[in-house]
């Protein structure tokens, strides 16, 4: 029951107070209904474009374009949104033609940007998630892409919308071949650069290998293998050489033993002389008979001139040493052995020693000595003796052949670790580098035939599916909408006020009221008088009462006349209708 009394004192409120309650919520509906009448009508085109795959199966031939749909739609909205694009398309078309005379160019460029949307639509969900530019899309994989203009001219609004699919379709071609363009051409140019590298570090390697002959690291086992085998072949000639030494020493001591004027003996027992050789023998005998007999004695004169016939033919004088040695040695011999039998005054003791001392003053001559020995056995060992040194010579002269190369080698032994680092250093970097060249090559000719599959169209590409068509009915505003928010705010708007003139009131309205204030009974009560002033202002209030009835009438008619059905048609419906029931 109180809850029924209080609701009653509201209504009671309310009642009392209707008029700070219908007249902000018919001015605020009024309202309404002017902006949702005044407002002119907003037109949408739209264009879906689809995002077609690769014809190609990207195992044989892979595109050299790469990223996400949403990043290169962004990238293209980018760029086709710009300030001199949207220039050109407001100078075209004639766009915003109030706005730019009283704004700057900025701001009809940053409103005609409002008025373009960009929806994607994702394989997961059917239908994207729309954003506008700039928003994310939060799943799903983006298969085709919307973009829409808005304005007040549906005309214009249709040729905007196809002219922005078109500059998104020309765009995506447009850069997708420019990047495959600009991809061949980087790789092309890193091949001429890492030509250049392979040819330096060539001639690099090419004059290090020229200055370093022979102690490359490549070349160290064949260097190790050439010392060890000079090693060898040295010890073996040391060998040699030690032996020939041996056989020479031999040699002269044998030769030492036998005497090169040994006489040559014939057959017959006789000795056979040559001119030469009797020359000396006629020598040495002139020798022993100047000491017996006087130089005009016939055996002297006669041995002489045999003497000057032999020079002539041999071309020397003077006794060879060789039989003056054998002459004074017989001397010798026979003088001592005399000297035992006799005394020294005997005659033969004297004549022997008056013929020494003159074969001793006898000049030794001045004939060479033969050029070859007499006897056999010296020809042969000086033969033998002569080819051991010859031996010993030529093994010496190999010997230190094959040291001076065993110090090469070991010279190359030694640098080799030397110029190993650096030797290396250049070949990892000439391999690298033909590996980076054969790579590069690779990709250049990926990068060449996925350049020809975009001028050819086969990649991934726009497509126009579903081209702008010309709006017949506008998308914005929505009148009921705006009629149905008028109302709910004129009704707040209305409460709220009998609320707040309800609060700054603190008189007494009625008896329940007073009671209820004081808690006591109300005893009597005195009607309300009215006085002709009160008559006149419930008549005013009356008619203002009704006007507004009739405005909210005809509003709500114009109201469904324009939004709901044109009360022409409706009037014929119902004529129909009428007509049928009766």
């Amino acid at each position: 029951m109180e809850a029924q009394q209080d609701l009653r004192h509201y209504w009671r409120i309310l009642a009392a107070r209707r008029w700070y309650f219908l007249l902000p919520a018919v001015g605020i509906l009024l309202a309404a209904a002017v902006v949702a009448l005044v407002w002119p009508p907003v037109y949408e085109a739209k264009s879906t474009i689809l995002i077609e795959e690769q014809q190609i199966p990207p195992e044989f031939v892979r595109t050299t374009v790469t990223g996400f749909a949403e990043q290169r739609i962004q990238s293209l909205s980018q760029q086709i949104l710009s300030r001199a694009r949207l220039v050109e398309i407001i100078r075209q078309f004639d766009l915003y033609a109030r706005l730019r005379q009283k704004a700057p160019m900025e701001a009809v460029v940053e409103r005609m940007r409002k008025d373009i949307a960009v929806e994607t639509i994702g394989a997961e969900m059917g239908e994207g998630k729309r954003r506008r530019r700039g928003g994310q899309d939060q799943g799903g994989i983006t298969i085709a892409f919307t973009v829409a203009y808005r304005g007040e001219n549906p005309d214009q609004v249709l040729k905007v919308a196809s002219t922005l699919a078109s500059l998104y379709l020309q765009e995506n071609l447009k850069i997708r071949e420019e990047q495959a363009k600009t991809t061949t051409q980087f790789l092309e140019a890193e091949l001429r650069e890492i030509q250049e590298r392979i040819r330096t570090l060539g001639e690099k390697i090419s004059d290090f290998k020229a200055k370093n002959e022979g102690v490359l690291p490549e070349l160290y086992q064949f260097n190790l293998s050439q010392a060890e085998r000079l090693e060898r072949e040295i010890d073996q000639v040391t060998s040699q050489i030690r032996a020939a030494e041996d056989r020479r020493i031999y040699l002269e001591g044998q030769l030492a033993t036998v005497k090169p004027d040994s006489p040559i003996i014939s057959g017959t027992g006789e000795r056979v002389m040559d001119p030469h050789s009797r020359l000396k023998y006629l020598q040495v005998a002139l020798v022993d008979l100047t000491s017996r007999y006087s130089p005009e004695h016939p055996d002297v004169v006669k041995v002489k001139r045999e003497m000057a016939e032999l020079e002539k033919v041999v071309g020397t004088s003077g006794a060879p040493p060789a039989l003056k040695r054998q002459k004074l040695t017989q001397l010798e011999a026979e003088l001592a052995q005399k000297q035992g039998r006799y005394g020294e005054d005997h005659p033969e003791i004297a004549k022997l020693k008056r013929e020494i001392a003159e074969l001793k003053k006898l000049p030794e001559g001045a004939s060479p000595p033969p050029v070859q020995p007499e006897n056999p056995s010296y020809i042969s060992l000086q033969t033998n003796l002569q080819a051991t040194l010859n031996d010993i010579a030529a093994l010496k002269r190999q010997r230190a052949d094959l040291e001076g190369k065993l110090r090469m080698y070991r010279q190359r032994l030694e640098r080799t670790p030397q110029v190993e680092q650096e030797y290396l250093a250049l070949t990892r970097d000439y391999q690298n580098a033909h590996a980076k060249h054969q790579e590069i090559m690779n990709k250049i000719l990926e990068a060449r035939i996925a350049e020809g599959m975009e001028e050819a169209q086969k990649a991934e590409r726009f497509t126009l599916i579903d081209p702008a068509v010309y709006p017949e009915k506008p998308v914005a505003p929505n009148r009921l909408l705006i009629l149905l928010a008028g109302a709910l705010l004129g009704m707040m708007g209305g409460l709220g006020l009998v609320a707040l003139s309800e609060h700054l009131d603190h008189s007494i309205k009625s008896a329940e009221e007073l009671a209820w204030l004081s808690g006591l009974p109300v005893l009597a009560r005195i009607s309300r008088i009215l006085t002709q002033e009160d008559r006149e202002r419930l008549a005013r209030r009356r008619r203002l009462l009704w006007t507004a009835a009739g405005l909210t009438l005809v509003l709500g008619l114009a109201v469904f006349h324009f939004l709901i059905m044109d009360l022409w048609i409706l009037t014929a419906k119902l004529g129909r209708v009428l007509h049928r029931l009766t």
